[in-house]
């Protein structure tokens, strides 16, 4: 536990010092990958996240083709559903996300987990709330993540944390 409170910690600091040249020239390749992925293509119903500044920003992933786009939503005990994502529909959390107003719970095809470091196998740090992990744990569709080179991590899963299908990220 104390392993992930430090990886999480340090990975906040570099992604809030990231170049912002360098940080423009991953996402794009990043993206580019994921947009020409099996999970795109197949995917009629895609979970998106609004990342905080720091964080991958998936702004170019919500115009993209015919999908149908769904953002999380918080609810109480730590639980979350996903609801329509719309652009004049939403309110700041009290984590300063932005989340739809509605409750109306629609079920992803594929979801794109957030995290601050990935693992070899797929397993993810996030912020440390558990929100995906338990979402996740009755979830049978496709999950992947979009991250930069230097979030790959070497660390051990707890039992409950759940891996993402796919990592894309950058390759040098």
């Amino acid at each position: 536990m104390e392993k992930k409170a430090l990886i999480r910690k340090e990975m906040i600091n570099l992604l809030k010092s990231f170049d912002s040249a360098d940080k423009s020239h991953q996402s794009q390749k990043i993206i580019e990958k994921f947009l020409s992925s099996e999970q795109w293509r197949t995917a009629k119903v895609v979970a998106l996240y609004m990342s905080q500044e720091f964080e991958f920003d998936l702004t170019p992933l919500f115009g993209q083709g015919e999908k149908q786009i769904v953002i999380p939503k918080t609810l109480p005990n730590r639980h979350m559903i996903f609801v329509k994502y719309d652009k004049n529909n939403l309110e700041r959390t009290k984590f300063g996300i932005l989340e739809p107003k509605s409750e109306n719970a629609i079920v992803p095809d594929l979801i794109l987990v957030p995290g601050l470091a990935w693992n070899k196998e797929g397993y993810r740090i996030g912020f440390g709330a558990g929100y995906y992990d338990r979402y996740l744990a009755h979830f049978s569709g496709q999950t992947a993540s979009l991250c930069y080179d230097f979030q790959q991590k070497d660390f051990n899963p707890e039992t409950h944390d759940i891996s993402v299908g796919e990592i894309f990220t950058y390759e040098h």
